[in-house]
């Protein structure tokens, strides 16, 4: 599904650079040709058509990135983690993320980390997520890497928690 919508978003672009090409060619027939597809996409197209489109490229892109990285990272014998939040977060609340792919194996409450998240990645160990306000996974899932898992509220009370064992 993923190289499906890879693939349609590159013959889409192509697309596009022709129109534009055309569209600026200063060549008669090829600026008439242009101008008749822009108008066709006009009619048959609406902005939300064009927007929800956009929406889904973004989306395809973004776990096509995370799924090059993790391969390049299996190939060259490297693993790279993503962030489990983003630092520079504005507001009161932030997205957690899974830093690697793996199985939730625990959710749940403690007095120490309050709502948390454990994942297992496979031979690379485990991730703990704690002090979340809400938990957007179950177990036993599959999560990916950049997967939102939860979210963290900013208290005074208690700071976003994190930690990450290494298999042995």
């Amino acid at each position: 599904m993923k190289r499906r919508i890879i693939k349609q978003t590159g013959i889409a672009a192509l697309v596009v650079l022709a129109l534009l090409i055309s569209k600026n060619s200063h060549v008669g027939a090829l600026e008439d040709g242009a101008d008749a597809v822009l108008n066709y996409m006009s009619v048959s197209y609406s902005l939300d058509d064009v927007k929800n489109a956009a929406d889904r490229t973004r989306t395809a892109a973004v776990s096509a990135n995370s799924e090059i990285a993790d391969t390049v990272g299996a190939i060259i014998g490297k693993t790279e983690f993503a962030e489990p939040i983003d630092e520079k977060y504005t507001g009161n609340q932030a997205a957690v993320y899974a830093v690697a792919g793996g199985q939730v194996t625990a959710v749940g409450e403690s007095e120490e980390i309050g709502k948390y998240v454990r994942i297992t990645h496979g031979d690379l160990g485990e991730s703990l997520y704690g002090n979340l306000k809400s938990v957007s996974v179950t177990v036993p899932s599959n999560v990916k890497k950049g997967q939102i898992i939860g979210i963290y509220e900013k208290s005074d009370d208690r700071e976003f928690y994190y930690s990450f064992t290494e298999a042995k």
